[in-house]
């Protein structure tokens, strides 16, 4: 039982909130008409004949935030060097922003006495996390309590765990689609505010812990800690990376609690849609005069895609190793070849850093989209793919499309994150009983 584990130590950093929509959009241009023009007149005054004027206007684009990063020109022409230089930087700092702001607490507001339905749908409308109650699609007529809330820009994971401590109930985080599932626990968990810590978007959890010894080995032994990871539905976290090393516990005694091998960094890759994993934290064997690990610090880094980049390629035909860069991704498409009845786009991503992201899993970047335009516009979408080459910071990838006639007219389409984000979150437990 981890009922009475106290947990200290994990802060959370504040979100700034959203800027509300105009109130009266039929009056005047809309927002994204609006905006587009004044990206367009910043990015002309990005080449100004004064220097003070060009870098008020990459200021401007800047603080305009990450909604103009679709509305940034993805080709400079040549002769205008300083403009793309200026574009290439202001997408670099829009993208970090826009991860930073991410990593980031959603925050809930909410007071009084209200059913549990209502006070579900306030936390999704504030946070844009989704959120259902799985019970009420297999059972009609679930209760529907009401509750006693009080929050004041609450982080999402403390409030949400503070309302299903009242109700009862608690969270499967391993459904698909990106949905926070709301579930009826199989047996009586305890309180799920006292045994989490938190960490901007993320909820660390210690969810088991079993000594193994082999008896053959009577010196040796293991001890492991199963932790489980969850976040919010807004991020999407391609890979977790534990390094052993970033590890340190003592047990009841004062004794320091050392892992089974500091060297060791293993990768945990995230399934698409889910929002949770379980990371496995091996120690080594404790005395039976041990009673509980009275504390343990850790750190993990989380692999985080940024904000995704379109790249559009025409004259297919002709194409052979033309580069499309933005932020810090570059597209190359070698070229296009006839391959028995289908056609072969093949591509070369190249990241400036991928960190881990690449390292040995790379099943997210496979879902990256990537289709044809016919001349109608209508995308056409991918027969089959492969993976033609991986190094640290590149994939190469081949695309198969069945189209009749020539490629004349048609244009191949490619997204991907133009930034992969390695950040590093600290989590505490205490008093975890051992077996």
């Amino acid at each position: 039982m981890l009922e009475s584990l106290i947990v200290l130590g994990c802060l959370v950093v504040g979100q700034p909130e959203a800027k509300p929509a105009a109130d009266k959009p039929g009056e005047a241009k809309p927002a994204s008409e609006e905006l587009a023009a004044q990206v367009r007149s910043l990015v002309r005054q990005l080449d100004a004949p004064k220097l003070e004027e060009r870098n008020a206007a990459e200021e401007a684009l800047v603080k305009l935030g990450s909604a103009v990063l679709d509305l940034l020109p993805k080709d400079v022409d040549a002769s205008q060097a300083e403009v793309a230089l200026r574009v290439a930087r202001i997408r670099n700092k829009l993208q970090r922003t826009d991860a930073e702001s991410a990593m980031q607490a959603s925050r809930v507001t909410l007071r009084g006495k209200l059913p549990l339905t209502k006070i579900l749908e306030a936390f999704q409308q504030q946070t844009g996390n989704k959120i259902a109650d799985v019970r009420r699609e297999a059972v009609p007529n679930v209760p529907d309590p009401e509750l006693a809330v009080d929050f004041d820009k609450t982080p999402f994971w403390q409030a949400l765990d503070q309302v299903l401590d009242q109700a009862g109930l608690s969270v499967y985080p391993y459904g698909e689609g990106r949905t926070v599932q709301v579930v009826k626990p199989s047996a009586e968990e305890g309180s799920r505010s006292k045994r989490a810590c938190y960490r901007g978007p993320f909820r660390f959890e210690p969810v088991s812990i079993f000594a193994e010894r082999d008896l053959r080995k009577p010196a040796g032994g293991t001890l492991k800690l199963e932790m489980e990871v969850t976040w919010e539905p807004r991020i999407e976290p391609v890979t977790l990376v534990q390094r052993m090393s970033d590890l340190k516990a003592t047990d009841d005694r004062g004794q320091a609690v050392a892992a089974a091998d500091r060297e060791a960094a293993p990768e945990i890759p995230v399934e698409a849609g889910t929002l949770g994993k379980k990371v496995v934290l091996p120690l080594a064997a404790l005395s039976r005069d041990a009673r509980q690990i009275a504390r343990l610090n850790g750190r993990i880094n989380v692999i985080v895609p940024g904000k995704a980049e379109t790249f559009r390629f025409t004259d297919l035909a002709k194409a052979k190793n033309v580069e499309r860069r933005a932020a810090g991704v570059t597209v190359v498409l070698e070229q296009v070849l006839k391959n028995n009845q289908l056609w072969e786009v093949l591509v070369l991503i190249r990241f400036d850093s991928a960190g881990e992201a690449l390292a040995s899993h790379r099943t997210w970047i496979l879902s990256n989209p990537a289709f044809l335009e016919g001349p109608d516009g209508k995308p056409i979408e991918l027969a089959s793919m492969e993976t033609t080459k991986q190094t640290e910071n590149e994939v190469g990838m081949g695309y198969l499309f069945a189209i009749d006639g020539p490629l004349e007219n048609h244009v191949f389409v490619y997204k991907t994150p133009g930034m992969i984000f390695s950040t590093p979150l600290d989590y505490e437990f205490r008093d975890v009983p051992l077996p």
